[in-house]
């Protein structure tokens, strides 16, 4: 498998249940893969999510694409997308 970029957007606030939910996740999904996943946790006032056009949290964008965008996916959807 080849390394992937995942940036994870969520809110500024702490209060985002579905933000903190969504970052456990892949905390989870990339814990033993550190080698070919590398995370970085952003806002929507960061340049990437202006280069990217993402206005909703939670958020996943893998190498460039958005694979989630407003929403929680299933853990096991977002783990075969994130390891494939």
């Amino acid at each position: 498998m080849r390394a992937k970029q995942i940036l994870v957007f969520g809110s500024p606030k702490a209060s985002c249940k579905n933000c903190r939910k969504l970052e456990a996740m892949i905390d989870e999904i990339v814990m033993g893969h550190e080698s070919i996943l590398t995370v970085k946790k952003l806002t929507l006032d960061s340049e990437e999510a202006q280069k990217y056009g993402v206005l909703l949290t939670p958020s996943v964008v893998v190498d460039s694409e958005i694979i989630v965008l407003g929403e929680i996916p299933e853990q096991e959807v977002l783990a075969d997308e994130l390891l494939q």
